[in-house]
């Protein structure tokens, strides 16, 4: 995985002095700096932010803050190469504690009421499973062998949760060596909260980020709701979604983290606790909301619960507004959703919309079951 790097530019405007007059009197922006875009390698993945209404000096000054922390969180967090949590998981295994950054700590603990939420449908402790499957790795599809059935038997006799990590000060420990932690499913959301905090430090006060395709609203895009695209399962685009300053639009399926299955069907890297398995029914599942942090662990958790536990899932979580396409190319939606989503294309509905509330944040988590 490469540090995080920048190929920064301002986004230049049409070269048409009357259009671009037109675009400026529509979008409120005559008299602003111009849009500046940066695109960062962080966690395996490219993420862009980019900055709206603020000169080169305070959008300089906040992207190199933003790129320091991600270099940051990327040593702190990695789950598979040198990083604090690759030495706080071989403690763990020897059944020894290990000190832990205040940032794992904080993950740990932003964890616990998500993972009681989705009843261990997202649970952090899997990292062993993970490897096992060999989703420890940038390189897709894998082609490593997977686990035998004797050891997913025996990882699930012993399986780990989350609820066996104990943290006293900043040392962490668990009873069962089979604990791994892998922040995989939360680890974005965290750092996209992280990042907004940082913008709204420097005083800017709209801006767009991307990390891994998922995405993060500061503000407005030019006096204009930000619209981004959602990505079909099965190729293309699925539509979009206009998003509002302080929303999450975060998003995950079986088209980029796969392997094959023996039959060629796709295994994701979304892994079900219960059997140990890659899930299976989900194609992809979409949830915007207010906090980027349980957009990113419900996302998760909604794919492995599948469509047959999806407005469980939902309800527990307190989302409103979701979104999932099957592998039978069926589309399970909310209602809040269904009056946000513009889809180019329509797969068959399972059924009238979902009434989870009429907004994307439909309360605390498991307040709804």
């Amino acid at each position: 995985m490469r540090r995080a790097a920048s190929t920064s530019e301002p986004r230049r405007r049409p070269r048409l002095a009357a259009l671009a007059v037109a675009l400026c009197v529509l979008a409120g922006c005559r008299g602003e700096p111009p849009a500046r875009m940066e695109r960062l390698y962080v966690f395996g993945t490219l993420a862009d932010v980019e900055i709206r209404g603020a000169d080169a000096a305070t959008s300089g000054a906040a992207l190199a803050e933003i790129s320091a922390l991600l270099n940051q969180r990327q040593a702190e967090w990695h789950a598979w190469e040198p990083s604090d949590l690759t030495r706080i998981n071989a403690a763990l295994a020897a059944g020894e504690s290990a000190p832990a950054p205040a940032s794992v700590i904080a993950l740990i603990e932003r964890s616990r009421p998500l993972t009681e939420a989705s009843e261990g449908l997202f649970d952090p402790a899997l990292g062993g499973l993970v490897a096992a499957w060999g989703f420890h790795t940038s390189s897709f599809p894998v082609l490593t062998a997977p686990p035998t059935d004797a050891w997913l038997a025996n990882w699930r006799e012993h399986r780990p949760r989350l609820d066996q990590v104990m943290v006293d000060g900043d040392r962490v420990s668990s009873r069962n060596p089979a604990v791994q932690l892998d922040f995989g499913a939360i680890a974005e959301g965290l750092a996209s909260e992280t990042i907004l905090e940082v913008l709204e430090r420097h005083g800017i006060r709209h801006a767009l980020v991307g990390l891994g395709g998922d995405i993060v609203a500061l503000g407005d895009g030019g006096g204009r709701p930000w619209r981004v695209g959602l990505q079909d399962p099965f190729g293309g685009a699925l539509g979009s979604v206009a998003l509002a300053g302080h929303e999450a639009l975060f998003s995950t399926g079986n088209y980029n983290k796969f392997r094959e299955s023996p039959t060629g069907a796709r295994w994701p890297h979304l892994l079900d606790p219960r059997s140990g398995r890659p899930a299976r029914g989900a194609a992809s599942v979409v949830v915007l909301h207010p906090d980027p942090v349980r957009a990113d662990a419900a996302a998760t958790a909604l794919f492995v619960a599948g469509p047959s536990g999806f407005e469980h899932t939902a309800r527990r979580l307190g989302l409103g507004c979701v979104l999932m396409v099957t592998e039978e190319n069926e589309m399970l939606v909310s209602v809040a959703m269904a009056a946000r989503v513009d889809l180019v294309r329509h797969p068959v509905s399972l059924g009238a919309p979902l009434d989870l509330g009429p907004d994307c944040d439909a309360g605390d988590p498991a307040a709804a079951d």
